[in-house]
């Protein structure tokens, strides 16, 4: 004699057995589809990030690169330096680090700006606005992408 009779615990257990392991199949399938949605939204954050930091060094770049090649009277920017427009959002994008160097880098633009404007003693300031003309070349060839390089790598997502 049976001792999973009907009517019997051991025979309900069993009854109940099919619907339990197609539950979780489906808690098991459920999981792995909410482990995939959020290391899609994890890389889509990631991806979002990229692209604003990515048009804070486009932009830093552009400003380095005419710098270096027309000056700081190319285009008016009024009483402020080019970078003020996005140094804010930098500041919340990217490490200290950045914020550091676009501020560095805005004080070196006023300087050359102030030397580029002094027509009357541009023989006295050639030395020092050679200086900055070189470093802001320096920093449109290889500077600025060693700073925000390690925000924008793809292999290590900071």
């Amino acid at each position: 004699m049976s001792c999973c009779t009907q009517g019997s615990i051991c025979f309900e257990l069993v009854k109940g057995l099919p619907a339990a392991v197609v539950a979780l199949i489906i808690g098991l399938i459920a999981a792995g589809i909410a482990y995939r949605q959020y290391k899609v939204a994890q890389a889509k954050l990631k991806l979002d990030l990229f692209e604003r930091r990515f048009v804070i060094f486009h932009k830093t770049w552009e400003i380095l690169s005419e710098t270096a090649t027309k000056g700081t009277r190319e285009h008016n920017y009024g009483l402020a330096t080019p970078f003020n427009n996005f140094l804010p959002e930098a500041a919340f994008l990217f490490g200290p680090d950045v914020e550091k160097y676009l501020d560095n880098t805005a004080t070196k633009w006023t300087e050359l700006y102030g030397i580029e404007g002094d027509t009357n003693n541009a023989a006295r300031h050639a030395a020092k606005k050679a200086e900055l003309q070189g470093w802001f070349f320096d920093q449109a060839n290889k500077g600025v992408k060693e700073i925000f390089g390690r925000y924008l790598n793809f292999h290590k997502w900071k």
